[in-house]
C-alpha cells in the first residue's frame, strides 16, 4: 500500500474538489479547502480535513480538480521521526504541510482567565485532529493508515 490508498471501501465518502491556483497536490496528502480551492493542510488548519486520492501538478494540468476522501479508512503521508503511534491514537497535521503526526493536546493556561491568545491556541490545537490511527505506525514510517474524520 502507499499514501493515498483506500484501505476499506465501507464508510468511504469521496468527492471531487477544485485545486487552489498554483498549488501542487500529492497523493495521500491531507488537504483543506480555504475557499479558493484545496491545498496541503498546514499545522494551523482547523479542517474539515480531506485526503487527496491522486496527485496534481498545477503547471502540467489543464483541468484543476482532484478526487479526495472526506471520511473513511485511507493511507496518508506521515512525518517520520516524530514518534510512533498505536492503533486508535489521534493524529494531527505536522509541521510539514499535508503530513500527519501523533496528536499533542493543546493545554489552556492555568489560573489565567485573561490570556485569551493562549486559550484560543489551545482550543485550535484540539480542533486540529485529522483522525485516528487504523493500525500502529513506527517512528520511521512515512505513511500511516488512519480513519479520516474520526475524533477521539
Amino acid at each position: 500500500m502507499a499514501a493515498g490508498s483506500i484501505l476499506k471501501e465501507q464508510l468511504l465518502v469521496v468527492d471531487t474538489f477544485t485545486v487552489k491556483a498554483n498549488e501542487d497536490i500529492e497523493k495521500g496528502e491531507v488537504v483543506v479547502n480555504d475557499g479558493s480551492g484545496i491545498l496541503a493542510a498546514s499545522s494551523s488548519a482547523l479542517g474539515p480535513f480531506m485526503v487527496a486520492l491522486e496527485s496534481h501538478d498545477y503547471s502540467e494540468e489543464s483541468e484543476h480538480t482532484v478526487l479526495c476522501a472526506l471520511m473513511g479508512c485511507v493511507e496518508v503521508q506521515k512525518k517520520a521521526g516524530e514518534g510512533a503511534g498505536k492503533k486508535g491514537q489521534a493524529v494531527m497535521v505536522s509541521s510539514t504541510d499535508g503530513e500527519v503526526t501523533l496528536f499533542s493536546k493543546g493545554v489552556a493556561p492555568a489560573g489565567d482567565t485573561y490570556n485569551t491568545a493562549q486559550m484560543q491556541a489551545a482550543l485550535d490545537t484540539n480542533m486540529g485532529v485529522v483522525g485516528v490511527l487504523a493500525e500502529d505506525a513506527a517512528d520511521s514510517d512515512t505513511t500511516a493508515k488512519i480513519w479520516l474524520g474520526v475524533k477521539p
